[in-house]
């Protein structure tokens, strides 16, 4: 009874402790159950919440998209807020419109969002109601919230391999008729005869132009157009900022980086760059890991690797899930890029004393 009490404990604790990790980016909808935004697009939006919590506070985006006959729409919004760790539930207001294309004609609100944390076996989500921000005029409505995200599975489980026992072998009986018994006759080998050395034929003598013997190839010389350049990097990626999502020591001199799709596969593609060099070009994540083993360079203190975005997918921003394994030690680094700023992850190089 102590052994399972202590197990049920572990497990609490765990919950909990995933629990706590709010930040990174959530996809579900809401929905309006007041009807107000029935004239556009219906009362269901997609929703979107990229976040980082530090503390008790709650900073990041959300996305709201919505359909309008052929069109689709969206808002980009700056948000603040707060999460209990203890409740695992988190609330969150939006407070600044940064980007849209929705006209001035739709009344768009602010919404402030109270969502409770479930985890699940492939996924955890976040569940709760909105409802408008004060200081608002007209009818913004109210509703329920469903964001997920998906779970990355550590250690996916190995399929045994059946083992198939072998049947006992069953003697066989003698027969009760004994075969009569063959003798084959004696095969006498004919005597064997020498084979007579045949004449070895000398290679026939070449004489050599003594114009052309001591004649050196013509040197090849190597046309201007023929000459590989280095490709310049600034033809192809626009000039964006750069915002530092996390700092990693390591220990070991390689490390190994898998990155994937981070929630939905919605097309993803991107471009990565580690000091300054160019790795990947236009690869677009899955739910398939991108792998790639890469080494510390000692000569600098920081090593920078960098996901440029190469388009937002279905549902901006365009995110990775990098899983950075370094020895026996695991990180996971949620990465946001857009077609203004890209992610940066630094490594430190700190070895273990004795390494």
């Amino acid at each position: 009874m102590k052994f399972k009490f202590i197990l049920f404990f572990l497990w609490l604790v765990s919950i909990q402790a995933l629990g706590q990790n709010f930040s990174g980016q959530w996809k579900g909808q809401f929905t309006d159950n007041s009807s107000s935004f029935a004239g556009w697009g219906g009362n269901r939006c997609d929703y979107v919440i990229e976040i980082e919590c530090r503390g008790k506070l709650v900073t990041g985006y959300s996305y709201t998209y919505f359909n309008e006959g052929a069109k689709r729409y969206y808002t980009i919004c700056k948000l603040e807020g707060k999460f209990d760790k203890n409740a695992n539930t988190i609330e969150f207001t939006e407070v600044e419109r940064t980007k849209t294309n929705v006209p001035s004609s739709i009344h768009n609100c602010f919404q402030i969002h109270k969502l409770t944390y479930n985890a699940g076996a492939e996924e955890q989500s976040l569940d709760g109601n909105w409802y408008p921000a004060p200081n608002q005029q007209g009818d913004c409505g109210y509703g329920s919230t469903t964001l997920i995200r998906r779970v990355l599975q550590k250690n996916p489980a190995v399929a045994k391999t059946p083992v198939i026992k072998a049947k006992p072998s069953v003697p066989k009986l003698p027969s009760r008729i004994t075969p009569p018994v063959v003798v084959k006759p004696k095969t006498i080998n004919p005597p064997v005869t020498k084979a007579k050395p045949k004449p070895v034929i000398p290679p026939p003598i070449v004489k050599l132009n003594p114009i052309t013997e001591n004649k050196l190839p013509e040197p090849v010389f190597t046309k201007p157009e023929e000459i590989v350049q280095k490709p310049n990097l600034d033809k192809f990626f626009e000039k964006r900022n750069n915002t530092l999502l996390k700092t990693i020591e390591i220990e070991n001199a390689t490390f190994r980086v898998d990155l994937y799709d981070n929630g939905d596969i919605d097309g993803d593609s991107i471009s990565l760059f580690y000091n300054g060099r160019l790795l990947l070009q236009h690869k677009r994540l899955s739910d398939k890991a991108i792998t790639l083993t890469l080494r510390s360079d000692d000569s600098k203190d920081l090593n920078e690797l960098v996901m440029y975005a190469e388009n937002l997918g279905e549902i901006p921003p365009n995110t990775a899930l990098m899983v950075v394994t370094d020895g026996d030690n695991r990180y996971e680094v949620r990465i946001a890029s857009d077609l203004q700023k890209s992610g940066v992850i630094r490594f430190i190089h700190k070895p273990k004393s004795g390494q």
